[in-house]
């Protein structure tokens, strides 16, 4: 069972984030909820990337660098602000019961596993489908996406970390840069961060090994029915629902793509 790249890489994932969850249960913390999220990524691609396979082939590199590249980025930004804001009251009902703080660490292990499949499996790839896959088209396309992607985020999470730092702001809503353009303009990016690595392990991929597809859709899933835009559109709705300009903003800007969605 240990030999199956995908079951392997859902038993590290569970473990590190069942581990993490007691340590964050015993000190009802938050501290380390979106930090182990990323790590957990950089973790398994890393384990994938150096011990199973070839360490040095220009297309494993290439595929595994894109998943740590976006960690590293993302759990320094998250962890930079939950250490600003102290905790995360998204957790304040469920922390102290262990149970339901509980099961949310399992959906985020679980959730890291089926993100992360399409370069599970890509860097599980035999030599000669890694040659294949290293000249392919859709490699290029892949990684400019994701680059395109995480740059967006990138971008936006700094300009709505420095509006939400600086004195004088507060009790404003973010309307600025990137937001002034799409609502939601990190998630955006995130979006097209996972499409690009899926796009990019694409040559890699057979048979029922495209079922990893799921990746990109989950994440969007995620986002967009779940724990991203919806959370946000209620928490904004409290805060800022009493101001004309909010509902004025709200009705004029799209939430991803301006002029669609």
């Amino acid at each position: 069972m240990l030999s199956n790249p995908i079951v392997l890489s859902l038993l590290i994932s569970l473990i590190i984030n069942v581990l993490v969850f007691i340590v964050a249960y015993r000190c009802q913390t938050d501290k380390l909820t979106d930090l182990t999220y990323s790590a957990t990524f950089l973790l398994i691609t890393l384990i994938f990337l150096l011990w199973i396979g070839d360490t040095s082939h220009p297309y494993r590199l290439l595929i595994a660098a894109m998943p740590v590249i976006w960690a590293v980025r993302l759990g320094s930004y998250l962890f930079k602000r939950v250490l600003t804001k102290g905790k995360d009251h998204r957790f304040d009902e469920m922390r102290p019961i262990w149970w339901r703080f509980g099961s949310f660490w399992i959906i985020q292990g679980v959730s890291v596993w089926v993100i992360l499949l399409p370069v599970v499996v890509a860097l599980s790839a035999t030599k000669a489908q890694l040659d294949e896959a290293f000249l392919s088209r859709s490699l290029p396309i892949g990684v400019a996406i994701f680059f395109f992607g995480l740059l967006m985020e990138t971008i936006a999470d700094a300009q709505k970390f420095k509006f939400r730092t600086t004195p004088g702001n507060e009790g404003k809503f973010m309307a600025e840069g990137l937001f002034s353009v799409v609502r939601f303009p990190n998630y955006a990016g995130e979006i097209l961060v996972w499409l690009g690595v899926f796009i990019a392990c694409i040559p890699a991929l057979e048979g029922l090994e495209w079922a990893t597809v799921i990746s990109p859709v989950w994440i969007t899933g995620l986002l967009l029915g779940l724990s991203g835009i919806p959370m946000l559109e209620k928490s904004n709705e409290e805060k800022y629902g009493h101001l004309p300009s909010f509902q004025q903003y709200r009705a004029s800007t799209a939430k991803l793509i301006p002029g669609i969605y």
